[in-house]
């Protein structure tokens, strides 16, 4: 709706001006889409990374940032305290978790098919610094593909507790949220045993600790 002033010689006439309905069914639409949008870009911004520039794939680029960003908290805490790095076996389990980060805040923002390239782009990304860009594509190409045969069966406990944290993290839904979510990806990275269950017990006590006194 807008408030048209009209001014004439003599005199100044003023209407209200309704958009068709095509017109105002778009605007919904881009409001709609801005208010979904909105958690994820705060989410980016309150850790001093600048959301995507508007066009098509300002969505998928900033869900790939999230996702990475998200991922990467995980292996961090992963790897405290530890020598070795990344092991063989744990680059699948890489891929896997990436899929299941960009598979929820995909669907957070109702962009659900985007998913799959976000989590090919995400996945490359935290490998290459490990195994190389051409070697760490590859490999994201085979966990969306194992993943994607995997999620039909159904996911673990462990799995929709990563995507539960993850989509918790974003929305803001909690002091403890992103702590939640390092603490499960690191226990899907440690093993896939109830002795994981109960070390990623002892890590959220621990992250908590630190993001509580700002370490």
């Amino acid at each position: 709706m807008f408030l048209v002033s009209v001014h004439g010689t003599r005199d100044s006439f003023m209407g209200i001006v309704y958009p068709s309905e095509a017109v105002a069914r778009r605007w919904d639409g881009a409001l709609q889409a801005r208010l979904r949008r909105a958690p994820l870009e705060r989410f980016l911004s309150g850790r001093g990374i600048v959301p995507a520039p508007r066009g098509i794939s300002q969505d998928s680029d900033d869900l790939v940032r999230a996702t990475v960003l998200i991922v990467e908290a995980g292996l961090a805490l992963y790897f405290v305290d530890r020598k070795e790095g990344l092991a063989f076996g744990q680059r699948a389990v890489v891929g896997h978790v990436a899929c299941l980060v960009s598979r929820a805040l995909a669907e957070q923002i109702s962009q659900a098919d985007a998913w799959r390239i976000v989590a090919l782009v995400s996945t490359a990304r935290l490998l290459s610094p490990w195994i190389g860009l051409n070697t760490a594509a590859m490999a994201s190409a085979s966990a969306a593909r194992q993943f994607q045969k995997e999620v039909t069966k159904g996911i673990s406990p462990l799995d929709w507790r990563i995507m539960k944290s993850a989509s918790d993290a974003v929305s803001g839904n909690g002091l403890d949220a992103m702590a939640n979510a390092s603490a499960n990806i690191a226990a899907r990275l440690n093993a896939e045993t109830p002795a994981a269950e109960v070390w990623a017990a002892q890590a959220l006590r621990g992250s908590n600790k630190s993001f509580r006194s700002g370490a």
